[in-house]
């Protein structure tokens, strides 16, 4: 280090402007990239809904009995629950067009890993619903019992979504595309199986669904900033710990130079 500074003077002080030259570059871009970005968020609503369910009557053996209800706008959660059902009983929800998922562990708080739409991304995934028009569930004992689905996963379960766009009016239109792709009118039916007679009047069905409008997009924003804020904070430290470990080496260099100095002239005052 000594060597290189006596050839090079000017050394110290060009690391130095090269340091604080990357660092105002690379702050600009990361500013730049805050507040231009191609990211949007849409919003939709988040309504629960309680639909009418048309009780469809008994089998002619009383041991099956039917609902239906009707479903328009795009859907997400779907709950279908009975006060009480008979252990042995089967309930089977199906819809009159596409496909919607369950899973045993919906809803459940134990169940830490989960997921509606396989990724593959070369993780092992656990606890992957299964995709079908109808599902059924078996009545393990007798008591109350919740039946949960997803009819569309890609919507946005708690209302905000985000998407990729070249513009606003892209983010709009890319929005309104998903909204109407899930839309339509879809008639499903409630079924209950037993091994003994059904009483009719006991056993009432609670359905509940939430359901999506889009009410707004907007672009993604972060407080520019803060953001450049925390980005020259990094970008100091890094470039700080480069330039640290020389001016640790120069400093000791000088001190080292000056203490051998000191050295030779008590050497020379002792030996005259």
């Amino acid at each position: 280090m000594k060597k290189a500074l006596a050839q090079n003077p000017n050394m110290l002080r060009t690391m130095i402007g090269l340091g604080l030259t990357l660092i105002l570059i690379l702050s600009y871009a990361v500013y730049s990239a805050t507040i231009d970005s191609a990211y949007y968020y849409y919003h939709t609503t988040n309504e629960e809904v309680e639909p009418e369910v048309t009780d469809q009557g008994l089998s002619e053996s009383n041991t099956t009995q039917t609902w239906t209800f009707t479903t328009t706008l795009p859907t997400t959660w779907m709950n279908v629950s009975f006060i009480e059902l008979k252990e042995g009983d089967i309930l089977t929800l199906s819809v009159s067009d596409g496909e919607w998922y369950h899973h045993e562990m919906l809803g459940s708080d134990e169940a830490e890993t989960f997921s509606c739409i396989e990724v593959d991304d070369g993780y092992e995934e656990s606890n992957i619903c299964s995709k079908s028009q109808s599902h059924s569930l078996d009545v393990l004992e007798t008591g109350s019992v919740i039946f949960r689905g997803i009819v569309s996963p890609n919507l946005p379960i708690s209302g905000l979504g985000s998407l990729y766009a070249d513009s606003l009016e892209e983010a709009e239109n890319k929005s309104l595309d998903l909204i109407n792709e899930h839309s339509g009118t879809r008639i499903w039916t409630i079924t209950v199986e037993s091994d003994s007679e059904i009483n009719a009047v006991a056993l009432v069905p609670e359905v509940e669904f939430t359901q999506h409008e889009l009410t707004k997009v907007e672009p993604f924003t972060v407080d520019p900033v803060t953001e450049m804020i925390w980005s020259v904070a990094a970008l100091v430290g890094c470039f700080g710990m480069v330039l640290i470990i020389p001016l640790i080496a120069y400093v000791a260099s000088l001190a080292k130079e000056r203490k051998e100095n000191r050295e030779r002239e008590e050497a020379v005052q002792n030996n005259p």
